[in-house]
């Protein structure tokens, strides 16, 4: 088995350990959920979220400096062919995109789903375009369906 595969399993369960069974994650959780309420729960909103877009902004970076690596060399547009996917992958694997539901499982396998659907494309040797095209589509269906009905007033 690959060391990357299962440095990957065991960040998830790592993540998944955060999100839900510290306190930090479970404000995280409550925030993205209700900011107000979470407030007049009692949690301190911006100590949290700026922990949170710090722990962001620092995973970023290393995936940039992994990523920059992989290319032998930095470039500003070296990230723009994974924006989408990883949008996507979000989206397709149950995440709310406005926030407060995460869904690690969900996650895994909307990865697994969108590059097995990229891969297929790509063997019947679909254009790059058509395959982002295809992908905005599956997220604009997916936000959609995950919509609901609205409730009437």
């Amino acid at each position: 088995m690959p060391l990357l595969a299962i440095l990957t399993v065991l960040f998830t369960i790592g993540a998944s350990v955060a999100l839900h069974r510290t306190i930090w994650g479970r404000s995280v959780v409550a925030i993205g959920q209700n900011q107000r309420a979470a407030r007049l729960a009692g949690l301190k909103v911006e100590p949290v979220r700026c922990a949170t877009y710090a722990l962001s902004g620092a995973l970023g970076g290393l995936n940039g400096a992994l990523l920059a690596g992989y290319f032998r060399g930095a470039n500003v547009d070296i990230g723009n062919e994974y924006l989408l996917a990883s949008i996507a992958v979000v989206v397709i694997g149950g995440t709310s995109v406005s926030g407060g539901k995460a869904n690690l499982p969900g996650v895994w396998g909307g990865a697994l789903f969108l590059v097995l659907l990229l891969t297929m494309l790509n063997t019947f040797g679909v254009s790059a375009g058509v395959r982002l095209l295809l992908t905005g589509l599956i997220i604009v269906a997916v936000i959609t369906a995950a919509g609901g009905e609205k409730a009437g007033r």
